[in-house]
């Protein structure tokens, strides 16, 4: 499932389905992210009803979830979201971590996950969703990388696009247990990219800079904002370090994150 920080919370008892839809309607323009815990476990109708105010609203929806409910959720509710979120313009980002059960046991430490999820994905992309794929890149599975494209082009036929995200170091993932060096990351990530492009496979990468894509630097998601001057977490989360000094990309690219710097000192 997506990494929620503070992840010890709890549930804050005063939010409504009212409530959100005030701070939906205060927000700026953009994509509306609807995470959790876990979206597909609030009823359906309430669901429904956000994704039509966001609709409402001429805005686009981005539903965050490991897909694990959808496996076993009725046809009938499942494809109302569907509906609802295909008409605000939605799609679903599916946390997808691993190709193999027992890699996806490894990092979620939830026995069964890895089936429900899969099936819960096939049953998305049947019911007519947009499906994307994110992939977190953590010291667990960055040697799997091309066998995970492999996988996705295999077995999740009819995904719009996959993400291949590198972990933020916060949270139970602070410190330097889960974050591996981006030159450890680069060859097996290039593989899996070079996968992605022979199958025809859109795919893009978040949270490692251009300088370590090689030839796919173009698929940094980042360069595009830095470009068009959008505002947003990546100025915040991240920064340009001494090792930054000279490098052709230092206009389109806001840097490394901060908390990789805190464990690894540079690039």
């Amino acid at each position: 499932m997506f990494c929620s920080y503070p992840e010890e919370g709890g549930a804050d008892e005063s939010v409504s389905l009212k409530g959100w839809l005030k701070e939906i309607a205060a927000m700026p323009p953009g994509l509306v992210q609807v995470s959790g815990g876990e979206p597909l476990l609030a009823p359906a109708a309430e669901l429904c009803a956000l994704l039509a105010a966001v609709k409402k609203l001429g805005r686009q929806a981005e539903l965050q979830t490991n897909a694990i409910a959808a496996a076993g959720m009725r046809a009938e509710n499942l494809n109302k979201i569907v509906k609802a979120l295909n008409a605000a313009s939605g799609y679903f980002n599916v946390n997808f971590p691993a190709s193999t059960a027992a890699l996806d046991l490894k990092i979620t430490k939830v026995r069964g996950a890895y089936k429900k999820r899969l099936a819960g994905v096939t049953r998305l992309i049947k019911a007519g969703a947009r499906v994307r794929l994110t992939h977190v890149i953590s010291s667990l599975n960055y040697r799997e990388l091309p066998e995970f494209a492999a996988f996705a082009v295999k077995k999740l036929k009819g995904v719009s696009w996959t993400q291949f995200s590198y972990i933020k170091g916060i949270g139970r993932a602070d410190g330097p247990l889960f974050l591996p060096g981006y030159a450890e990351v680069r060859p097996y990530l290039e593989k899996a990219l070079f996968v992605c492009e022979k199958n025809g496979l859109h795919c893009e990468v978040d949270h490692i800079p251009p300088c370590f894509l090689g030839g796919f630097y173009r698929l940094n998601v980042d360069m595009v904002k830095m470009r068009d001057g959008v505002k947003g977490p990546h100025l915040e989360e991240k920064a340009h370090v001494p090792a930054c000094r000279g490098c052709r990309f230092h206009e389109l690219c806001p840097g490394p994150r901060k908390d990789y710097i805190a464990v690894h000192g540079t690039l």
